[in-house]
C-alpha cells in the first residue's frame, strides 16, 4: 500500500494528541489505529453516534480492548460511586492506570467496583477508603502507591 498524506479539517486535535500518546505507549503508529477505527466503522463495529460525532461502541470496547481511565504523571482525578457506574455503563466494565493521582471518594464501594476489571498503578498514587482498601488491592498490579484513609 502505497503511503500518502491525508489532512483531515475539523480533526480534534486534544482527541488526536491522545491517540498519538496511546499508540506510543503500545508500540504502534496512529495510522495503525485510526487505520482500525476505519476499518471498524466500515464493518459495522463502532457506528457514529450523530449526537456529538464519537463512536459508540455497541460492544463496549475502545478501539484496541477495553477502556481504559488513564491519569498520567501530573494528573489528579478524584472519582465518585455515580462516576464509577456511569463510566461502566456507558463504557461497560472498564480498567484504570494511574501515574498520576487518583482519590475515590468515601462513598465509592463493592457496587461501583464491579464495574471496575483491574485497576493498574504504575508510579503514582491512589487513595481509597479503609472499607473498600482490601477490595481494591484484589483488583490492583501496584508499582506505586495505594494508600488508605
Amino acid at each position: 500500500m502505497t503511503r500518502k498524506t491525508v489532512a483531515i479539517r475539523g480533526l480534534d486535535t486534544g482527541l488526536y494528541n491522545e491517540v498519538f500518546s496511546m499508540a506510543k505507549k503500545d508500540g504502534k503508529r496512529v495510522s495503525d489505529v485510526v487505520n482500525s477505527a476505519l476499518k471498524a466503522f466500515i464493518n459495522g463495529d463502532a457506528p457514529v453516534n450523530d449526537s456529538d460525532n464519537t463512536f459508540s461502541n455497541s460492544s463496549n470496547s475502545a478501539l484496541n480492548g477495553n477502556f481504559v481511565l488513564t491519569v498520567d504523571d501530573e494528573g489528579e482525578v478524584t472519582l465518585s460511586k455515580n462516576d464509577i457506574l456511569e463510566i461502566s455503563r456507558e463504557m461497560g466494565p472498564f480498567r484504570i492506570e494511574c501515574s498520576g493521582t487518583l482519590v475515590m471518594d468515601k462513598d465509592v464501594d463493592s457496587e461501583a467496583l464491579r464495574g471496575l476489571e483491574k485497576i493498574i498503578i504504575k508510579s503514582g498514587q491512589i487513595r481509597v477508603s479503609k472499607k473498600v482498601y482490601p477490595q481494591f488491592l484484589i483488583k490492583c498490579q501496584i508499582k506505586g502507591k495505594l494508600e488508605k484513609y
